[in-house]
């Protein structure tokens, strides 16, 4: 891939909040209808079925709307073709639409979807389009090449070409750790975090604490290198309340991306998790209980003390928790590339700064049931995963589908499409060559590093029943154990216990 270069203003705006990955509530306010090519585009708040296009693409990801609209003009006008795009507004749900329109005359030719568990409503309708059936060479090269991790499959087949990948872990501001250690410190310090154990972890993020609350200075030590505190305060560590920014009154704080690090020890992948059987969740109870420890130490660490005021919305959402972050009130914050506008918003003078470092949990090598994975990599490594995929529409014409075929091959492998997809959409391409591609911000280009190095994980939570990690696990973990001060060794049982039962009493496990 030509290697890009830029400075991003925009948000690599991928789903915020889980999605935060993709959607959220309902409501079609921010709608956006328009057909390019030959046409003008115009607001709508529901798709125009005329026909007067000759390819439409309904695009579920509002905060890439522009963008899309303008790489659908694009190639129109390259093809000497009309393009229809729909796009919701940011953070809202297009099932109900996307239902309307598929049960329309005008279906779309291009849908999206977000994982292998709400692909499965449209293969068992016939909407969405084996691979095998690809007519178009390019396309059938194009997809023969999506990495085995990142491909849209049922199990038997495939049917998605990505959007975009995104990550998640620590978020750190590099200038709070130069002066918590020293500039000079830096570059040792982040390499030492990454191969640490999460005993050196955890003993850091108690002397740490102490640092803050009490002034207290210290030694840490990862993967075997000391690190000395400054003996006073000073820069960003002035403004420090607690080692974590948490948003306590989320459940999704609980559920989903944190909870997916002990999946990813148990499933190999989301379609492995999608087929969970009551023998591999019980198989999973040492990750559960180790995600247990890691969040009571995170949860006991924040900027707010543990009890009714961290799930407290007005204090602890999500947006104070990127603001604690952003104004140095906390060393960490577990989020993904999606937050990077929202932290630039609150302080931008923090935007070239950020880093991602992996999420550290006690895990032993008996813990972990996926072949090959081991306990250093999980501890090193960052989840890299697809939020979302076009998917063609198998019940539309030959023609709209060969145009279909045609347009995700220019999108992902021109020039023309790849500076859409990396300039105005802000996205880190699937296919990006981590050797000569920069994403042009900090948090993206630190993704990339861990691509490059194959520090990554999956996103196997995805794999869960439909609502598990953040309605039903999430609040769970809200309810019963966010709001109360301190966490037992029998709490973690019951913890795990629960992730096993709850998740086989959703999927009809025996």
């Amino acid at each position: 891939m030509k290697k890009t270069k830029r400075i991003l203003s925009l948000l690599l705006v991928a789903v915020m909040v889980f999605a935060l990955a993709s959607c959220g509530s309902k409501g079609s306010d921010n709608s956006k209808t328009s057909s390019t090519g030959s046409e003008a585009s115009g607001a709508a708040e529901k798709p125009t079925a005329t026909g007067d296009y000759d390819l439409y693409i309904f695009n579920t990801k509002g905060e890439n709307a522009d963008a899309m609209e303008a790489a659908g003009k694009a190639f129109g006008e390259e093809k000497g073709v009309t393009v229809k795009v729909f796009s919701l507004g940011s953070g809202t749900n297009s099932d109900d639409t996307l239902r309307t329109e598929m049960n329309s005359k005008n279906k779309p030719a291009i849908f999206s979807t977000m994982n292998s568990q709400a692909l499965v409503e449209w293969v068992e309708g016939g909407f969405a389009m084996d691979h095998a059936k690809a007519t178009n060479e390019e396309f059938k090269k194009l997809v023969s090449e999506i990495p085995e991790g990142f491909n849209l499959t049922d199990g038997t087949a495939n049917y998605g070409v990505p959007y975009n990948v995104e990550g998640y872990g620590y978020i750190a501001d590099t200038q709070m750790l130069s002066d918590l250690f020293g500039a000079d410190k830096l570059d040792s310090f982040l390499a030492a975090f990454k191969t640490a154990t999460y005993e050196e972890f955890e003993a850091m993020v108690h002397t740490l604490e102490a640092y803050i609350k009490e002034g207290t200075a210290g030694t840490v030590t990862l993967s075997g290198t000391d690190f000395a505190t400054a003996a006073e305060k000073t820069g960003k560590a002035t403004s420090l309340e607690g080692v974590f920014s948490v948003a306590g009154s989320e459940k999704w704080t609980y559920g989903d991306h944190f909870v997916n690090i002990a999946v990813d020890a148990v499933f190999a992948n989301s379609k492995a998790a999608s087929q969970a059987t009551l023998a591999d969740l019980e198989a999973g109870k040492g990750a559960f209980k180790a995600y247990a420890k890691a969040l009571d130490l995170k949860t006991a660490n924040a900027t707010t003390e543990r009890g009714p005021e961290l799930i407290n919305a007005t204090t602890n959402g999500y947006d104070p928790s990127v603001a604690n972050f952003a104004n140095s009130k906390a060393i960490f914050l577990k989020q993904g590339n999606w937050a990077y506008e929202n932290i630039k918003k609150a302080n931008a003078e923090i935007a070239d700064n950020l880093t991602f470092l992996p999420v550290k949990m006690p895990f032993t090598q008996d813990d972990i049931k996926v072949e090959g994975l081991t306990v250093d990599h999980m501890l090193e490594s960052i989840p890299v995963f697809v939020p979302n995929y076009y998917v063609i529409n198998d019940k539309v014409s030959d023609e709209e589908k060969e145009l279909a075929q045609e347009f995700l091959v220019w999108l992902n492998t021109s020039e023309a499409g790849q500076k859409f997809v990396v300039e105005d959409m802000a996205f880190i391409p699937y296919n990006a060559d981590p050797a000569t591609t920069s994403a042009g911000y900090s948090l993206g280009d630190s993704i990339i590093s861990y691509i490059a190095d194959g520090k990554t994980l999956t996103n196997a939570y995805a794999g869960a029943p439909a609502g598990w990690s953040t309605d039903t696990f999430g609040q769970y973990m809200m309810e019963n154990y966010v709001n109360k001060t301190e966490w037992t060794d029998a709490d973690y049982d019951t913890i795990a216990d629960y992730i096993i039962s709850s998740w086989a009493e959703m999927a009809n496990l025996s």
